[in-house]
């Protein structure tokens, strides 16, 4: 996973459309971001004609991708060009504070911020109104992270399920919300196979191995994600942890969170591990930026350690024990060094092309489904939220 600064102020940035932009841009997310950065050769979409039949008429759209890759919303944005559509897009607020031009572009397309560990109400009026007025989709991702496992799916956020309900409550007329499950998924070019062993070589290297290339490619993976869990639980427990891989990573996420949560308030809404972080980076954010009664020099050292025990905890989370040993695909296997490289080196590689596949689900119709009484208009984001977890869930398979 990517470390982000989150010990930053925040403002919140709204979508500023700049029409005369789209060209360019999309001339630049095409050459720059798509070929060069995130090696996306092809990219083949399904479903997206009923998409644009509902936009051109009037109603309301969210679309809600699975979220596994970094160029997961170049290619929404790519193919929401193909099919004429102007996509809205709810992005993490970090990515407005890498510096003032991309602020400025991503504004620009459409793109507007949100706090993610807190409640961003200017972010969240902000989608609604967008619902409220039609015509063009919203992007939101449900599962808040990039976890770099395209096959499985992590829990999805309720708040998408509760904007959109909030949304529909406001339209009227023959105007109707729908919330669209948009499966993504990626494969590797076959020559993948042959960089993984000098890229494995690189990682074993980093952490002060010995490369071993005669080694068989998934046991070297498995070796070195093991040697990688065993540095950190030394490093936060002051041992290495024995048993299933599965169960040391599930023990060293509760031991640190359940540390971090003995100095702050507990939240008793949060209860799954990205709950429990977003509702512990929000609190020591808070501290932190406290004006009034700011913290002193061995505090804020404090508040720092606790931010990087819970992204540890969240990184711990994002590992799937038999993700590998379930399927070793020459794809499964990219993954797993491509998030390796992530958290060992800053970011993963994309040395050679990769084919993006795209399928937007059925709609669900909200509305509808509101009307009939199927979901309840207060209490309705938890079974519209596991609808959505079936159907998306079902497009990865």
């Amino acid at each position: 996973m990517r470390r982000l600064k989150n010990d930053q102020p925040y403002t919140f940035r709204p979508p500023r459309v700049k029409e005369w932009l789209r060209p360019l841009a999309m001339a630049v997310n095409r050459r720059i971001h798509l070929d060069r950065k995130y090696n996306v050769a092809k990219i083949h979409d399904e479903g997206f004609g009923l998409i644009r039949e509902l936009c051109q008429a009037g109603h309301s759209v969210m679309l809600a991708p699975n979220h596994s890759d970094h160029s997961d919303p170049h290619v929404m944005m790519e193919i929401a060009t193909r099919h004429e559509l102007r996509p809205y897009f709810m992005a993490a607020r970090e990515l407005f504070q890498v510096n003032a031009v991309v602020c400025w572009a991503l504004q620009s397309m459409g793109v507007f911020s949100v706090d993610r560990d807190g409640p961003d109400l200017s972010s969240i009026k902000t989608a609604i109104s967008l619902l409220e007025l039609g015509g063009d989709p919203l992007v939101i991702f449900p599962e808040g992270e990039i976890y770099h496992h395209h096959r499985r799916l992590d829990p999805l956020n309720e708040g998408v399920a509760s904007i959109l309900l909030k949304g529909a409550a406001r339209l009227d007329g023959e105007k109707k919300a729908f919330l669209v499950p948009v499966g993504m998924r990626f494969f590797h070019d076959p020559a993948v196979e042959a960089t993984f062993r000098d890229r494995l070589s690189r990682l074993e290297d980093r952490i002060g191995w010995t490369p071993k290339p005669s080694m068989s490619v998934g046991d070297r993976i498995v070796r070195l994600a093991t040697g990688v869990l065993a540095l950190k639980e030394t490093e936060y427990l002051g041992r290495a942890g024995t048993g299933a891989i599965q169960e040391r990573l599930s023990q060293l996420c509760e031991n640190m969170l359940a540390d971090v949560e003995t100095r702050y308030p507990k939240d008793a809404k949060a209860t799954t591990p990205p709950e429990r972080v977003r509702a512990l980076r929000y609190r020591i954010r808070r501290r932190i930026l406290d004006l009034e009664n700011p913290p002193t020099g061995p505090e804020r050292g404090t508040l720092l350690d606790d931010l990087d025990r819970v992204f540890t905890a969240l990184q711990a989370h994002s590992y799937i024990g038999d993700y590998l040993s379930g399927d070793p695909s020459i794809d499964r296997r990219a993954e797993m060094i491509m998030k390796l490289e992530e958290d060992l080196l800053g970011f993963p590689n994309y040395p050679v092309a990769r084919t993006a596949r795209v399928t937007a689900g059925e709609p669900i119709p909200v509305s509808d489904l509101l009307g009939s009484g199927e979901i309840p208009a207060k209490g309705g984001a938890l079974p519209l939220t596991a609808m959505l977890e079936k159907r998306l869930g079902d497009l990865l398979v």
